[in-house]
């Protein structure tokens, strides 16, 4: 329990101070330093509980060059002494836990400048490939210090009481100082070679900005002063195992390409020069080359083409990729209404597909003439909305097909007759919801399909604002609020409403319903509840479907216990990391909303305890012991008798 508290106030120090960064912390030391070591463990300590985000290197003065020369730089006094974020807080000597806790949380309160940092780290021919990369999201240009640190997390030097050092410094892969526009980036590659283990290093890349003279005292009477550079980002990686090239293809064929001619082109990401090697089917690799395309002229087919990268040490990589050639006439596959159909409706829609992405400069012929107006769907699907009459023969006639690629269709062509006039007016089947509570949308069924035009066909009072749409062939017609308000509304769907043959709606059709605020309906456990199994889940009905991420943010639990939210529909289920004999409260602000928007109709309270820990003074015989009491009793009966 104790854990998840403290990454909770981990979690909830971030932000509360809004840190969106790295400390980092350099340590001065020395092998023959004797105080060194506790301090050394002590910072290691708070690294290793992941509770604070800082990296830490040890500056072996007395081994490393580049240890003793940044030390110089410190202006170090004594050893061992402590820079946090390039001496933004320092503290010299000894100290307790809590003030290096401190001088991180100190570090991670100040003002950085907006950079964002991040670094490649690649293990090749036993050395360290570096690659940084440093973005200024600043509305000004940006000055400073690139250095990259590269460590042993367990040292090859060892500290006075024979332990290897954490993090120590061997040397630096980047020392430089950097100058980037405002919104710009740079990019810095390293090679760092010196003599080290893939399984022991690692690079911790830093962004110092120029600040001013820095004083500290410890004690009070020895005061000194250095030249700091404070740190704006910081981040730290591992070196990765070289992996073969990233490849990819930048330009390749549809899977239905209708033309013989086919290209491939194709790029590729490593750290070092790439050469290519490709093939169609089954024919022989290409030689190693720079080359990045690839023609063919193919005939009708299934094809895969194939393709290889090799970087400098001989790593090979491949990708593929299927397609067809496919050069035949296109053809009509579906039209609605089917060939010589009878009484299809004056305003059906004629729907035809084609097997082929089609070219849309198409002529279309109605007999007898009727205009209509064309939409393409997609490339192979083709919509016409006609002015039909009733009681005709029609015929639709296709000329001047072609696909995409240009392969002509023949002409093609189909019939059908209209139906006779209809004069029966629409009604409404059915509206939802009817008289009761609105959550999402409104529903209105017609007995058949309607003008999609509302105009004052509906009417919501009091006025709300609403979009809609027509489903199920412009029979169903649904109404989106632009916003919920609590409230009882009626609707009126007026003899506006008329059918796709001009018939008004037979009579208006009346029906209401309510908005309310979301309210919490029950929960599994009564308010001042006791003995509660440390394993019961809190249940929680809401009336409405609710926005889950509103809910959790404003649900508070006391004493705080680590918790799992699971939802079920309307019902929250809270696990709870509950402790024996204590009281807890969970509240719900009424500022928590439902899918609508609505915010709770009122704050939400429930208190219980848990069971306590059993006590084991004056506690009842053990079965066995009564068992064993009763053996007893009927042995002496028995003795008795006898």
């Amino acid at each position: 329990m104790k854990k998840y508290l403290a990454i909770l106030s981990f979690i909830l120090l971030f932000f509360v101070l809004k840190a969106n960064a790295n400390v980092f912390c350099e340590e001065a030391t020395t092998t023959t330093c004797t105080v060194c070591p506790d301090v050394s463990e002590i910072i290691y300590e708070i690294y290793s509980s992941h509770q604070y985000p800082f990296y830490f290197v040890s500056l072996v003065a007395d081994k490393s060059d580049d240890a003793g020369m940044r030390a110089n730089e410190y202006n170090v006094y004594g050893y061992p002494t402590v820079f946090f974020d390039g001496g933004y807080e320092v503290i010299f000597g000894k100290k307790s836990k809590s003030d290096y806790i401190n001088a991180i949380q100190s570090s991670l309160e100040r003002s950085r400048a907006n950079i964002n940092l991040s670094m490649r780290v690649i293990w090749r021919n036993e050395g360290l490939n570096i690659s940084v990369e440093i973005e200024n999201r600043e509305s000004k240009n940006y000055s400073g210090y690139l250095k990259v640190y590269v460590v042993e997390p367990t040292s090859r030097w060892k500290d006075a009481r024979g332990n290897p050092f954490h993090f120590a410094l061997l040397g630096y892969a980047i020392k430089r100082e950097i100058n980037i526009e405002k919104n710009e980036k740079m990019r810095i590659d390293a090679v760092f070679n010196e003599a080290t283990n893939k399984e022991n290093v690692m690079a911790i890349a830093v962004v110092f900005r120029n600040q001013s003279e820095i004083r500290y005292s410890d004690p009070p009477s020895n005061t000194h002063s250095f030249l700091a550079n404070f740190v704006d980002a910081c981040i730290a990686s591992l070196p990765a195992e070289d992996a073969p090239p990233y490849i990819y293809f930048t330009k390749k064929p549809r899977d239905v390409e209708g033309y013989g001619n086919v290209t491939f082109e194709w790029s590729g990401e490593d750290e070092s020069e790439i050469l290519y090697s490709y093939r169609l089917n089954n024919e022989e690799w290409s030689n190693w080359d720079k080359n990045r395309k690839a023609d063919y002229n193919l005939s009708d087919g299934e094809y895969e083409f194939f393709l290889r990268a090799k970087d400098s040490i001989g790593q090979i990589s491949e990708i593929s990729y299927k397609f067809i050639v496919d050069t035949s006439l296109p053809k009509v596959v579906y039209h609605y209404p089917e060939n010589k159909s009878e009484n299809i409706p004056v305003h059906a829609s004629i729907i035809i597909k084609f097997s082929h992405e089609m070219n849309k400069s198409i002529e279309i012929e109605i007999s007898p003439n009727a205009s209509y107006f064309l939409e393409w769907r997609n490339e192979k699907e083709l919509i016409l909305e006609p002015y039909m009459e009733y009681n005709t023969h029609y015929t639709i006639k296709i000329r001047n097909a072609s696909r995409i690629s240009g392969q002509k269709m023949e002409e093609f062509y189909f019939s059908f007759f209209t139906s006779s006039p209809d004069n029966i007016p629409p009604e409404v089947s059915y509206a939802e919801p009817f008289n009761s509570e609105l959550y999402e949308f409104i529903k209105i069924k017609f007995s058949e399909p309607m003008y999609t035009i509302l105009h004052n066909a509906i009417k919501i009072e009091p006025f709300i604002s609403f979009n809609y749409e027509w489903k199920e062939n412009d029979s169903l017609l649904l109404i989106y609020p632009k916003y919920y308000s609590a409230g009882k509304y009626n609707v009126t769907v007026t003899d506006y409403m008329e059918d796709k043959n001009g018939n008004p709606l037979k009579d208006n059709f009346f029906f209401s319903f309510s908005i309310t605020n979301p309210s919490i309906l029950s929960t599994n456990i009564f308010d001042g509840e006791e003995n509660i199994s440390i394993n019961e889940r809190i249940e929680i009905k809401f009336s409405s479907k609710m926005n889950k991420s509103s809910v959790e943010e404003n649900l508070f639990i006391y004493p705080p216990a680590e918790t799992i939210f699971e939802w079920n529909e309307d019902k929250l289920i809270l696990k709870i990391d509950f402790e024996k004999g204590k009281k807890y409260f969970v509240n719900i602000s009424k500022n928590a909303k439902d899918l609508r928007g609505l915010s709770l109709n009122d704050d939400f309270s429930l208190s219980f305890s848990t069971e306590k820990e059993i006590e084991r003074r004056n506690e009842t015989p053990s079965f066995s012991f009564l068992i064993l009491l009763f053996s007893f009793f009927i042995f002496l009966i028995r003795k008795k008798k006898k």
